[in-house]
């Protein structure tokens, strides 16, 4: 991709407002694995869509969040998601493709979000501004002065960085 957002994983990832130590949420994805396939049987890559609960706590592959809308409906939201069809077949298709189309759907939905961006650009300009910044201020190599116990989240909707 252009713009090298498919050096990164994307999801897009429902959470509470308000965060504790112990807070779940839900990842919805489309992910590679290995699957096999055919007659006789070989070995590919196959693309899937995963909804995932997931704590909120920070892991290895979790670099950054941006906040990009509120959630107004989870049924409308889940059903947005699921919509979004997989389409692995398709050449130089990808998890990014996914969350774009994903995002789209629900924000063309009218009753998944309430306050939310309006448009993939902004959103994945966003994103990889953000990760360049938090590697420029060495967020991720262990030698700055960070909460490690926290994500770096940005919010799009207002303008601020949540967690440094």
């Amino acid at each position: 991709m252009p713009r090298l957002e498919d050096t990164y994983h994307w999801a897009l990832i429902v959470g509470p407002k308000k965060e504790s130590e112990n807070s779940h949420g839900k990842r919805f994805h489309a992910k590679e694995s290995l699957g096999l396939v055919g007659s006789p049987p070989t070995v590919h890559p196959v693309w899937q869509y995963e909804e995932l609960d997931i704590g909120m706590a920070p892991t290895s592959m979790l670099l950054v969040r941006v906040v990009v809308g509120r959630v107004k409906s989870m049924s409308r939201l889940r059903s947005a998601f699921e919509s979004v069809p997989v389409r692995g077949h398709v050449e130089n298709w990808n998890c990014v493709e996914w969350v774009k189309e994903a995002l789209l759907c629900a924000i063309q939905d009218g009753g998944a979000l309430g306050a939310s961006v309006k448009h993939w650009e902004p959103v994945r300009d966003a994103a990889m501004w953000y990760v360049k910044a938090k590697t420029t201020a060495h967020r991720f190599d262990g030698t700055g002065h960070y909460d490690l116990a926290k994500v770096p989240t940005w919010d799009m909707l207002d303008g601020v960085e949540l967690v440094p």
